[in-house]
Order: C-alpha cells, then sequence, then structure tokens
C-alpha cells in the first residue's frame, strides 16, 4: 500500500522526534499537542489559503517526497529540505519544527503494447518515450492522511489544535480518502515537472504542426482529367515512375518528387518534376498520392508558401479529379515517416549508439539529467560544461557557500541558487547510485530550466532550442547573475579573438585591429573540401583542419568605404586568436541558410583529430610599416536618435539602433529597430546606463511611498566576502527615471513589465581574465544533434570521463564503446600543458 506518512518532528540539537499522525491519528497527535506546547510560537507559522507550500524537493538539493526519508516541510516558512538539509537549516538558521512528507512510487503490472513511432518528438504520445517512467505511478492522488478530530484531544491545548488543524486543512485536498468539499488550495505547488512535462507536449515541434494553407479555396480549372483512383504514373514521358508521385490540385497534373535521403547511402526514387512543373505553371497547392487517407490526413504541401500545410477542403479539391477520398487508403510513406526512419536507422542509431550492450555507469559526475520535455538541449550543455574543473569546483564544490547567502525562500527564483542547486547535484554522486540503489538516480532541473530562461523569448518555452545558443545564453546568466567573489567560471571558456581590417585600396594599405570577447569559435564547412564518402555521392565528408583554415581565411567585405580616401572599393578582414582559453568550444555550423531562406542542415561527416594545433592562427598585432586606420566613432546621432523617439521608440532602443547601424540613416535605423521587436532586452538600458543608474541614490523616504502604493522593493542582497549590495528594484528604477513619486508611480502603472529582472547585479568594471597558453588541444566533450532543425530533433553529449568516453542520454549514462565524434554539432578542447 503506498502513500504519505506526515510526521511532525522537533530538533534539539541532532536528536529527532517524530510523532505519526497517521496511523494511530488519536494518540499520535496528542502527543504532537504536547510537543508542540513546549515549542515557542514563533518557530512556526499558520498556513492560510496564500501560503506557498514548497512540497515538491528539497530545495538544496533533488530529494523528493519518494527518496527514502522523503521531505521536512518547515513549519516557519513552508519550504521543504531533505534529512541533511533539514539538520543544517536546525544548525545554522534555528529553525526546530518540521513536517515529514513522504511518498511511494507503484509499478503497473499491465503491461500494454507500446504504439507505432508517429511523431518526430520525445515524451509525447505517438512519439518517442521516455522508458524511465513507464508503468510508473506518482501517487500525488494516493496519499493518505487519517481523519480525526483535533477538538477531541482536550481544551488545553486549543492553539496547538489549531495549528494541526490549519496544516490538516491545507494537505487534505491532496489525499483521495475523503471526499472533501472544501476548495483546493491553488497556492500548494503542484509538482513542477509534470507541469513542464504537459508545456513540453503542447509545445514541441512533432513533424505535424502544420500551418492551414492560404490556398483553402483554391481556383480549380474548369473541365478537370477524371483520375483513376490507383495505378497512376508520372506524366512526364522520359519518367517511368510509379511511386513517390504528387497530385497538383490545380489543374490534376501527377508529377513526380525529389530524391529524398532514407537511409545510410540510400535514397528514394523521384525526378524532381513537380517542382519544375511548379516553377513552369506556378500553380503552388500539391499532395503526394499514396499517403492520402480516408480520415483526411496527407502529405500537402504548398509551393508558394515553402512548407508543408494543412488542407481542410481537401475532399472537395480531390472530388474535382473524380477522387473519393473516403476511399482511399495509404500506401506510402510520408515525408515525416521517411525523415523519421532516416533518423532511426542512421543518425539517432550512431549517435545513441543503438544496438550496442553498453555499460552503465554511476558515481560523481556520471549523473544522469531527466528529460522534462525538450530539453536534452540544456541537459547535454550542462554535462558537456561538467568536463570543465571550474565550472564543477566554483558551481558545484563551492554550491554549499552560495547557497548559505541565499534565504531558502528565495531559492526557487534564484539563478545563483538553481546553478550550484544542479552542479553540486551532478558533480556529488548522491543522485547516480549503482543497484540495488538506483531507483532515484537522476535529477529533474525544472526550476532550473524556468529561472534561467525567464523573460527570454525562445528559453522561456518548452520547445526544443538551439544548444549552442543555449550554451551562450548560459555564459551570460553566469556572469551577469554569479557573484565575482565566489569566482569566474566562464574564465576557463573566455578567449579573445583579434580582427583584423586591411584595406582593397592599395593607395591607402592602412588596417584596423580591434578584439572582441568570445566564447565559441564558429566553423563554417568549406563546399570545395567536401569529399564523397560514396560512389554515388549521396554523402560527404570534411576534415576539420580544413574548416579550421576555413573560419581564418581572409574575406571580402563588401561597400566599405574607406575614411581615408572616401572611396568605397571595399576591404578585407580576417580574425586570429588573441588569447588561447584552457578550453576552446568550437561549433561545426551544420545549419545553414539555403537558397530559399530557409534553415537546412548539412548531412556532412567531419573528420576529427583528438589532437589539433592552433599555434599557426595566433594574433600578432601591428606589424612594422602598419599605418592603422583611425577608430570608429561610437557617439550617436541625436538628430536620427529623436526622430526615432518621436516616431514612438523608446531612447533606449533608438540609441542601439544608432549604435548598430553605424549612424548611416534613419531608414537603417528603424528597420532595425522593426526587426529587434520580439528582442525583450530591447528597451532596456545600456550597460554603461546599468551602472550609473545602480551607483545612483534614492531618497529611502520615497521608496516607502511607492511601497505604500502596493508596489515591493523587490529587496535582493547579494552577499560577498567583501561587501553586501543591496538593490532597490521597481521602486528604486522608477524613482531613477521620474524623480516625482508620483510621477514615477505613474510610470510604474504603465511600464511595470520593463523594470529588469530582480536577481540583475549592478554593472561592475572588474576586468576580465582571459587566460592564454599553448595554441595545442586535445578533445574532451562533444555534443550531437539529431534531426534536421536545431529546434527539432534530439541532442546527446559525449564525455571523456576518467579516460573513457561516456555517452549522456539524458538520464542514460553509459560507457560510449563507438562515440560518433564524425557526427558532433558542438566540439569540447582542452589545452595541452606543455611542460
Amino acid at each position: 500500500m503506498s502513500g504519505v506518512m506526515l510526521c511532525f518532528q522537533t530538533m534539539h540539537m541532532t536528536d529527532v522526534v517524530s510523532v505519526d499522525c497517521g496511523e494511530a491519528p488519536i494518540e499520535n497527535v496528542a502527543l504532537a499537542l504536547e510537543l508542540l506546547k513546549d515549542v515557542d510560537v514563533s518557530a512556526y507559522s499558520i498556513p492560510n489559503h496564500e501560503s506557498k507550500i514548497f512540497k515538491d524537493e528539497c530545495m538544496f538539493c533533488y530529494t523528493s517526497p519518494y527518496h527514502p526519508g522523503g521531505l521536512y516541510i518547515c513549519l516557519k516558512t513552508f519550504t521543504a529540505f531533505c534529512e541533511h538539509h533539514m539538520r543544517e537549516m536546525a544548525e545554522r538558521r534555528g529553525r526546530n519544527v518540521f513536517l515529514q512528507l513522504k511518498s511511494k512510487k507503484t509499478r503497473d503490472e499491465t503491461e500494454e503494447p507500446r504504439e507505432k513511432i508517429k511523431r518526430l518528438a520525445i515524451g509525447i504520445d505517438e512519439g518517442f518515450c521516455n522508458e524511465k517512467c513507464n508503468g510508473l505511478f506518482e501517487n500525488g492522488g494516493r496519499r493518505r492522511i487519517l481523519s480525526c478530530d483535533f477538538s477531541s484531544v482536550g481544551n488545553s491545548y486549543s492553539h496547538q489544535s489549531a495549528v494541526l488543524s490549519s496544516y490538516w486543512r491545507c494537505l487534505r485536498p491532496y489525499c483521495n480518502n475523503h471526499k472533501c468539499g472544501e476548495t483546493r488550495i491553488t497556492s500548494i505547488y503542484e509538482p513542477l515537472e509534470r507541469t513542464a512535462q504537459a508545456l513540453g507536449a503542447s509545445n514541441a515541434w512533432d513533424g505535424e504542426m502544420k500551418q492551414v494553407t492560404k490556398h483553402v479555396n483554391l481556383k480549380q480549372i474548369d473541365n478537370p482529367p477524371v483520375l483513376p483512383m490507383s495505378g497512376w504514373k508520372c506524366d512526364v514521358e522520359t519518367c517511368d515512375l510509379s511511386e513517390n508521385l504528387w497530385l497538383n490540385l490545380t489543374d490534376g497534373a501527377i508529377r513526380c518528387g525529389r530524391s529524398q535521403i532514407i537511409g545510410d547511402g540510400v535514397r528514394s526514387r523521384g525526378n524532381n518534376h513537380m517542382k519544375m512543373y511548379y516553377e513552369e505553371k506556378h500553380f503552388p497547392l500539391v499532395v503526394k498520392l499514396g499517403t492520402i487517407e480516408e480520415s483526411g490526413v496527407a502529405d500537402v504541401y504548398s509551393y508558394d508558401e515553402d512548407d508543408a500545410v494543412a488542407n481542410p477542403n481537401l475532399e472537395k479539391h480531390l472530388a474535382h479529379f473524380g477522387l473519393k477520398m473516403k476511399e482511399m487508403k495509404k500506401s506510402e510513406k510520408s515525408t515525416v515517416e521517411l525523415e523519421l526512419d532516416m533518423n532511426q536507422k542512421w543518425e539517432w542509431a550512431r549517435c545513441q549508439e543503438d544496438g550496442e550492450n553498453l555499460e552503465t555507469v554511476f558515481g560523481p559526475l556520471h549523473t544522469g539529467i531527466v528529460n522534462i520535455g525538450s530539453s536534452c538541449y540544456i541537459n547535454s550543455v550542462i554535462q558537456a560544461l561538467l568536463s570543465i574543473p571550474d565550472y564543477v569546483n566554483i558551481l558545484g564544490k563551492n554550491a554549499p557557500v552560495i547557497m548559505n547567502d541565499i534565504d531558502p525562500c528565495e531559492m526557487n527564483e534564484s539563478i545563483p541558487g538553481q546553478m550550484a542547486k544542479l552542479f553540486s547535484s551532478l558533480a556529488n554522486g548522491n543522485f547516480s547510485k549503482p543497484p540495488p540503489n538506483n531507483e532515484y538516480n537522476g535529477v529533474k532541473p525544472t526550476q532550473f530550466r524556468k529561472v534561467v530562461g525567464k523573460g527570454h523569448i525562445e528559453f522561456s518555452t518548452c520547445r526544443q532550442q538551439d544548444a549552442e545558443e543555449y550554451l551562450r545564453h548560459l555564459i551570460d546568466k553566469i556572469s551577469t547573475h554569479v557573484p565575482i567573489a565566489y569566482g569566474d567560471a566562464n574564465a576557463a571558456l573566455r578567449f579573445k579573438q583579434q580582427i583584423k581590417v586591411r584595406l582593397v585600396d592599395e593607395s591607402s594599405g592602412h588596417v584596423r585591429y580591434t578584439e572582441k570577447e568570445e566564447f565559441v569559435l564558429a566553423l563554417p564547412i568549406p563546399k570545395t573540401s567536401l569529399i564523397p564518402v560514396d560512389q554515388e555521392a549521396l554523402r560527404f565528408s570534411v576534415p576539420l583542419t580544413h574548416c579550421i583554415s576555413a573560419a581564418f581565411s581572409e574575406e571580402s567585405i563588401e561597400g566599405f568605404t574607406s575614411p581615408i580616401t572616401g572611396e568605397t572599393r571595399g576591404a578585407r578582414s580576417c580574425i586570429s586568436m588573441a588569447t588561447f582559453p584552457d578550453y576552446l568550444m568550437i561549433q561545426v555550423q551544420r545549419f545553414q541558410m539555403g537558397d530559399d531562406y530557409q534553415v537546412k542542415k548539412m548531412d556532412v561527416d567531419v573528420i576529427v583529430e583528438d589532437v589539433i594545433d592552433l599555434t599557426p592562427f595566433r594574433g600578432i598585432g601591428v606589424q612594422p610599416g602598419e599605418q592603422l586606420l583611425p577608430q570608429e566613432n561610437t557617439e550617436v546621432d541625436e538628430k536620427i536618435v529623436c526622430e526615432l523617439t518621436s516616431m514612438g521608440f523608446t531612447r533606449n532602443a533608438a540609441v542601439k539602433a544608432v549604435l548598430n547601424t553605424k549612424g548611416q540613416d534613419l531608414g537603417g535605423a528603424t528597420e532595425w529597430i522593426m526587426r529587434m521587436m520580439d528582442d525583450p532586452t530591447l528597451n532596456d538600458p545600456l550597460p554603461s546606463q546599468m551602472a550609473s543608474m545602480n551607483n545612483e541614490e534614492v531618497s529611502g523616504e520615497e521608496v516607502e511611498q511607492l511601497v505604500m502604493f502596493g508596489f515591493t522593493p523587490h529587496q535582493v542582497l547579494q552577499k560577498s566576502t567583501k561587501s553586501n549590495i543591496v538593490i532597490f528594484f521597481q521602486a528604486k528604477y522608477a524613482l531613477k527615471k521620474e524623480k516625482d513619486v508620483n510621477a514615477a508611480a505613474e510610470w510604474l502603472f504603465n511600464n511595470g513589465h520593463s523594470v529588469p529582472e530582480e536577481s540583475i547585479q549592478p554593472v561592475i568594471d572588474t576586468p576580465k581574465e582571459y587566460r592564454d597558453g599553448s595554441g595545442k588541444y586535445e578533445l574532451v566533450s562533444f555534443i550531437s544533434h539529431m534531426g534536421s532543425s536545431p529546434h527539432s530533433g534530439h541532442y546527446v553529449c559525449h564525455a571523456l570521463r576518467s579516460n573513457r568516453w561516456i555517452l549522456f542520454n539524458d538520464e542514460k549514462v553509459a560507457v560510449s564503446k563507438n562515440p560518433p565524434k564524425q557526427l558532433a554539432y558542438l566540439y569540447l578542447y582542452k589545452r595541452i600543458t606543455e611542460l
């Protein structure tokens, strides 16, 4: 029998006194009341309908009510802790009254047949399933608290009885042993991972989410041909194909489709005659014959919309040519099914090493991360970063120091806190135990995902994202939110890239050198270096050394106007390495924009060397005899800024537009703003403005007046060994924009959503560390992507741990037998220290 055991516990140094309020209610409640009578009333609070009770997992690790010992809810703050952290709270913060919450999982003994995979997604119906969850029921609905009448214990415990009764009323709605008429307490959190998985299922791209075509009311020709129900053939005389046929819904023409890769060195048959027909006739809407089902499901493609679409009037359009949709049977695979087959047979199988009998490994730095709904890109990036000691030491081993500086009530919304919680839990091995203690392995970073992605237009969703973009986003969050007093975790990846611009104008010959901070070295795939893998040239390979050479080669800058001669004759530029970091992250740019402006993945094998030498690409700076170009002007044209603000744009957006368009003209700046309208930081102050704003003092009395209006001061305390920094956000931010209290209040009513997020630190001009050394590197980790788009498919990570390649496939962690280095998207190299 599964359920929840509730215990009141009081802490006296290291002793724990437990009282079970479930199995023998009357007697044990009496004992609980006796214990509470001796406890100072200030040690606990009475929950009400507005109380937030954190009961999903420990605030400082990923222990849940299902783990041995369960959770202990502090009755003062209603925050939850495992037994280890509960004892720390008692010793460090004086908390001494806790409520123990325990639950169990039961396995469904009925074996349901697994349905065929039909959707290109993970963790949703008809898609790739998360096997760890199969057959398990989380008994949130089966939690059991036996009924008892608190008033029957006696009048001498009236206050304590009211306290216990309050806890009973708050927890009772989660038990199914009673039909209670009370309103469900909405402020008590539902398990966050369930919500995330539900959102992930609804937002994940699955290959079948199609927009309704704009040609719903397609105009079809008069006197159309009457087509047979089967036995079709391509209308082109020289083509004898009777498969992969498409019907043009405008005039009834039947043509073959393009050839498509469907496996390792295997293509479907097709001569692309329908595409040629569209280019001739411009009839846009086509449907793949053989994929039409009586329900109306079919492969419909719109050439001028350049996408697979849904056609609600398909039955009507088919009937125009005598085809009865209700009598049609599917006889061919759809485009999505062909892509699924290809992924399962080739890329997915290779990257996940399917078919191999892999040895599962456990212990520190071998902890899996559960996929909480299209989160494999997050999981893979985190596992790769664990190959860098700086992240393990500063965010992992130093986690107790970081979390000690954060109030437990603020842990759920604290970026440093969530980072310390995740990195420490992955590094310490507490959630990676060998059998028979492996039931609770793996962590679910639900809150980490939420707070790190907060406010971002992409990462705040539960959709699949680009791992390289997320890596940059995560590095930025660490830089701006983790106090430098704890250490600079990003220093191991940070490097300077030197950019040299040389004018084509021979009469000038001037050069300009600039440097910029980088964390990822992007490498293009030079098409001139592609090598056919097979005789049919269906798949190609390229040496990584060729990609490196291409990245550091010269490129032309069209339209460059010489500030010396005033002539527009272009220029040439090239990049070089000004510093060599301890660890170098390399991105192979597999995703490229096609001629049709669609992002497509290049299915190319990269011939990777375990050791590379970038020494020839070190920047050498200004050479003797070179004349320098004047530096670019960073001042803004106030006339353009004023014109933009008169159009309704904020000054911050206007200044950014002028700076990013080099002050060209009003039209260029306006176009830049329109392109950036979806950027949530468009109207944020520039870094220099934030620095001065945070250093500017405001009246505490005026802040208090705004708080009386209903705005919170949003006081965030960042502790370090040197100083305490207190930042008042909403009120203080508004008062710096509007000096008058009433004007500041009005500004907050209208613009409260634009206040920077609470946990941001003031910009402090701290010199950044750029490590440097040898240009020789060895491969220590790589991230592979499976699928046709960075926003779909699946990511896995391989990392070198103790001289063994380890596969991190979400919560599955095993020794790799055949690391697919040639298919990776991101490579992490470690600098070889020369003796």
